[in-house]
């Protein structure tokens, strides 16, 4: 099986998030705590820019690739980058959500969900939000400043595990709130659609 390079492993994350768990009496839920050590922060704030880097890079590039080739018949439209702004040109909101999106992958392959330490995120799912990609071209066009829009349906993030095959044999789906302080009621709705009745996840595809 060819190895993949985590693009979310944080070398020094166990220096700056303490890592707790505890479980419910049922067994049914597994609660981790992380709790940051601000002092700590400086020393990964360069490697956490770096992931986050990439992990848009990859939205970047696809965006590019679908792009293709000129549709002006004649050439009068002068050709621009398509990505040009993304992410830093979009609403403060989307840009909480997408950072949220990335953590969750943080998590997934840096603490070993379900005891497991070989889950992979192959890539970031706001690579297929639409709505955010046609506002930056309406805001590349129009230079108005950018709205908060809608967040991406389904999961915010996949992870997966593979036998020495290569062969999936094991998905997390993942669900990210990003706050600026505790909200009740948006870890409410995280609970309730982790919770949903459907058994697997709808992004699956």
């Amino acid at each position: 099986m060819k190895e993949r390079q985590k693009i979310t492993r944080l070398n020094g994350i166990s220096k700056w998030l303490s890592n707790s768990v505890s479980e419910s009496e049922d067994k049914q839920y597994t609660h981790r705590l992380l709790k940051e050590d601000k002092n700590q922060r400086d020393i990964i704030l360069s490697e956490l820019i770096l992931i986050v880097q990439k992990a848009h890079g990859d939205a970047r590039s696809r965006l590019c690739k679908l792009a293709g080739n000129s549709l002006a018949p004649f050439g009068e439209f002068s050709e621009s980058d398509p990505s040009e702004g993304y992410p830093e040109r979009l609403h403060i909101q989307t840009l909480k959500g997408f950072f949220g999106e990335i953590f969750a992958g943080i998590i997934a392959e840096n603490f070993s969900p379900f005891e497991h330490d070989d889950w992979e995120v192959p890539a970031f799912l706001f690579r297929f939000h639409p709505v955010v990609f046609q506002h930056l071209e309406f805001i590349n066009q129009t230079g108005e400043t950018a709205k908060n829009q809608p967040g991406r349906t389904g999961d915010d993030c996949l992870a997966f595990r593979r036998n020495i095959k290569g062969e999936i044999i094991g998905y997390l789906a993942c669900e990210a709130k990003c706050t600026a302080k505790h909200d009740t009621d948006m870890i409410s709705e995280a609970h309730k659609k982790a919770s949903a009745a459907n058994i697997k996840s709808v992004d699956i595809l």
